[in-house]
């Protein structure tokens, strides 16, 4: 059995006001050569299909467009689950349609038997040739539901528990649709599974991606889900977190990642799709996943350090441009400046010389200060208007609270002050 594991298209997303149609025509179309090539007959997409609740007409289109072009590939079977960002009953809307051309498509466990998440994967010949478990983003309502009096438990223990018995569940269904059969059983999940390898492992748990993903509470109060939630099925194709990653050093639970870049603070990481084949032999299973790097229509980059260091090195991009012949200039690149803050220089007139020299599809789009400049004054007054978007609620308010008291941050009564209030504040966010 071979299948594409993708996640995290996030169609219809604007990161910085960039127009991303063509990035996402680009890969859809590039997908759908790839299914062909690896003559996968399934592809499973794990959720945040779309960027908002109500996607754009031309985000419907690319997808509505995408899953049309599949029909006579060799790809026959379509597993599509809910995400975060989605809307359950968007997706749903046309369930029943898609239904008609091998296309299963699960936006919410609300009102559905676990055996209605289990679905039969058939081969190019008709031959059942592995089962499906479509659970998709569970939201924490849904998840309370599932729980009777009787197993009413503490919230530290409500999603270990909660999704154990979710996940058994289908689980069990999906054994009944096998019968037996020495094939693969597949799950998949739109979560944010504990114990990750790369980019999230060796943050700290207040810290925030740019992808809005915090490694603690990536979904409002939904904190980490163990691996031990998911039963022994052949493998679990997670969607939620934005970079390819194995699960607890498990090769056989893993996150795909977006085939997009979204945040520039993962600018100079691949992206990927998983290409998974599955041979069952008995009660054995061998397992080979193929990670895939997706292509980049746009390109993107961040430049950090203090503002002279920024300014050369975009000189130095700016001539780099000019002079090389051979670079591709049919690729928008867009960057984001990462600067320091040196008091009484305004960042934008420092640089405005070098960026107006940059060539016609290099763009700076985005300005952000450096996390450790962030708190040290105590006044928005040393801040530009450009630069206060760039804080975060926490910082907001801390810079409130030392304006309005006449205290900086390194004094005992603005420590004071900080300790006194701030956690209140951080409760009342929560």
């Amino acid at each position: 059995m071979i299948f594409i594991h993708t996640a995290d298209w996030h169609l219809g997303n604007q990161m910085h006001e960039i127009d991303r149609h063509e990035e996402s025509q680009n890969f859809l179309r590039w997908l759908k050569n790839l299914i062909v090539e690896k003559n996968a007959e399934t592809l499973v997409v794990a959720g945040d299909i779309f960027d908002t609740a109500n996607p754009s007409v031309d985000a419907r289109r690319l997808y509505y467009t995408f899953l049309a072009s599949l029909v006579d590939t060799c790809c026959k079977n379509v597993i599509i689950v809910g995400g975060n960002h989605d809307s359950a009953v968007m997706l749903d809307s046309a369930k029943e349609l898609l239904e008609v051309l091998d296309i299963r498509v699960v936006g919410s466990i609300n009102n559905l038997l676990p055996s209605q998440m289990c679905f039969e994967l058939k081969d190019s010949c008709e031959n059942v040739c592995g089962i499906c478990m479509a659970v998709p983003f569970v939201r924490e309502v849904e998840l309370r539901n599932l729980l009777s009096d009787s197993e009413k438990c503490p919230d530290e223990e409500l999603y270990l528990k909660v999704y154990q018995k979710l996940y058994t569940l289908v689980f069990e269904e999906a054994e009944k649709l096998r019968n037996g059969r020495a094939i693969p059983v597949i799950a998949t999940g739109h979560l944010y599974a504990n114990d990750l390898e790369g980019r999230l492992s060796d943050k700290k748990a207040n810290e925030k991606c740019d992808d809005g993903m915090k490694v603690l509470d990536v979904l409002g109060t939904l904190g980490n889900v163990p691996s031990s939630v998911f039963p022994s099925v052949d493998y679990v194709a997670l969607g939620h977190i934005h970079y390819s990653s194995v699960v607890a050093k498990n090769p056989a639970i893993r996150y795909s990642g977006s085939p997009f870049v979204m945040g520039f603070d993962e600018a100079n990481r691949p992206h990927h799709v998983l290409c998974v084949e599955i041979e069952k032999t008995g009660e054995k299973s061998n397992l080979n996943v193929e990670k895939i790097e997706t292509p980049e229509t746009n390109l993107y980059r961040r430049i950090s350090g203090t503002l002279a260091e920024i300014k050369t090195e975009l000189e130095d991009l700016s001539g780099k441009s000019k002079s090389d012949k051979n670079a591709d200039k049919n690729k928008s690149v867009f960057i984001e400046l990462c600067y320091k803050r040196e008091l009484g220089v305004s960042a934008q007139e420092f640089l405005a010389e070098a960026i107006k020299s940059l060539p016609e599809n290099v763009n700076v789009v985005s300005w952000k200060i450096a996390d450790s400049e962030k708190i040290l004054s105590s006044s928005f007054d040393k801040f530009e208007a450009s630069e206060i978007k760039n804080l975060d609620d926490k910082e907001i308010f801390t810079q409130l609270i030392l304006s309005k008291s006449g205290l900086s941050a390194e004094s005992e009564e603005g420590k004071a002050a900080l300790e006194k209030f701030l956690p209140l504040f951080l409760q009342m966010c929560d």
